[in-house]
């Protein structure tokens, strides 16, 4: 089967927002996502002028995504990877290795030195992250906060 990653485009994101919700309605995450509200989001994230969202695809077939985009900071700028998930058919694979190890290329080509992500302690996820090279911040003393307004 021929695989391929690219970056996501307009014609992928019915797909990619099936896929969002398959990944994350199972656990540990057990979400319920309503199909437009995440199709709506993706859309958006393509709209950005500094987004970067890979896909990447087995015979046309999404089985992993990469939802983020290219911030700003005081040292430059970071990769803010929003969303990470690969197709429970194909995790336990190598699939999210690749795809992450084509990203950092990528973000090294384009001078782009960092990535910053948030993710749940204790899970899978956390385990995946520090085995592809990524270090809890020493010290840290950030806190997520939201302020909802509607």
């Amino acid at each position: 089967m021929k695989s391929e990653i690219t970056f996501l485009t307009d014609e992928d994101i019915a797909q990619a927002t099936a896929l969002y919700i398959d990944v994350f309605s199972k656990a540990p995450w057990c979400e319920q996502n309503d199909y437009d509200d995440i199709f709506r989001y993706i859309t958006r994230l393509l709209e950005m002028n500094t987004n970067r969202c890979y896909v990447y695809k087995k015979s046309d077939h999404i089985i992993a995504l990469a939802l983020g985009y290219v911030k700003p900071w005081h040292l430059g700028v970071e990769y803010q990877l929003d969303n990470f998930f690969v197709d429970a058919n194909y995790q336990g694979q190598g699939v999210g290795t690749e795809l992450l190890a084509s990203i950092k290329n990528d973000l090294i080509q384009n001078d782009i030195p960092a990535i910053i992500l948030e993710t749940e302690m204790h899970t899978p996820a956390q385990k995946f992250y520090r085995r592809n090279g990524f270090e809890g911040l020493a010290q840290q003393r950030s806190l997520a906060l939201i302020c909802q307004l509607i």
